[in-house]
């Protein structure tokens, strides 16, 4: 979706629990692994604000949030880009430990939200979920501990269908999303003539 930006690689990045806080002592006394993970999504954000051309303005709330927007007010080709920037944003950094009952809740009445809290994590990936694909196919198991055979997951090719979907599952209610998927469905198995055994349950 065109209003949605993962960065699964920043999952793990944690204001430290112990010790002098960042914003006391800045980003030279915090330890080598932090200190890569914050250089790291100064990269990554400077990356996604020079794609979409924006000129931020940057507020944070919290010790390294605070240490982050500085270290990206300070980056040298940020600096480059918002001179040339033509749009304007605001960026709001919150430290994760000041909310980590919001940052784990699914509280929407949206499909996405609901496939993400129910599903299993797929191994491996922080953003993304096992779909249990067995029933599309003729292997079958006895094995009670085994309840994914070749797990689908949520990622869908770069197509304008697919951002269509993914828009849908983001931005629509529950049950008219899923009205959309089997519509998506009905139409895939008429295409390749397949049979059709849909439950309304």
């Amino acid at each position: 979706s065109a209003e949605l930006c993962l960065l699964p690689a920043l999952a793990a990045l944690l204001p430290p629990l112990t010790g002098p806080g960042p914003a006391e002592v800045g980003l030279s006394a915090l330890p080598a692994e932090l200190r890569a993970a914050v250089r790291a999504m100064v990269g990554d954000l400077d990356s996604l604000f020079t794609a979409l051309g924006l000129r931020e303005e940057s507020f944070a709330v919290g010790a390294l949030s605070r240490v982050v927007a500085a270290e990206l007010a300070s980056y040298a080709p940020a600096k480059n880009r918002r001179r040339t920037a033509t749009n304007k944003a605001s960026v709001i950094f919150v430290d994760r430990t000041l909310d980590l009952a919001g940052a784990v809740g699914h509280h929407g009445d949206n499909l996405a939200e609901k496939i993400l809290s129910v599903l299993p994590k797929l191994p491996g990936h922080k953003t993304d979920v096992m779909v249990n694909m067995v029933e599309l196919t003729a292997l079958q198991t006895t094995d009670e501990n085994c309840s994914f055979i070749a797990p689908g997951c949520l990622a869908q090719p770069n197509s304008s269908k697919s951002g269509l979907r993914r828009t849908h599952y983001l931005n629509l209610k529950q049950k008219e999303a899923v009205m959309e998927a089997r519509r998506h469905l009905v139409e895939a198995a008429s295409r390749e003539n397949l049979p059709i055994k849909m439950s309304m349950g």
